[in-house]
């Protein structure tokens, strides 16, 4: 069975998640996904007090998701070249 990424970018919360509802409706393994992009945010960089935001949120998530025996995968860098490879990859 091939999974489905679901990629969290914004909204860090699992209520009312279209996508991860949408993915885990199609019966496949769904891996939960953040990208710390410091290469290509465009006007998405985060500062310093979004980062501490980010920081608590992701914490957050990553519990709600270990509550319903699925982990979050944390990455760092380009979101491009991460998307590609995780999806060669599984």
């Amino acid at each position: 069975m091939k999974p489905v990424i679901v990629w969290f970018r914004q909204d860090l919360r699992l209520a009312n998640q279209l996508a991860l509802s949408a993915a885990a409706a199609t019966g496949q393994p769904v891996i939960p996904l953040y990208i710390l992009d410091d290469t290509t945010p465009g006007e998405w960089k985060h500062g310093g007090a979004s980062r501490w935001w980010l920081d608590k949120s992701l914490a957050s998530l990553a519990a709600s998701l270990e509550a319903i025996g699925s982990r979050l995968i944390l990455c760092q860098g380009q979101s491009a070249a991460i998307l590609t490879t995780l999806a060669e990859e599984t």
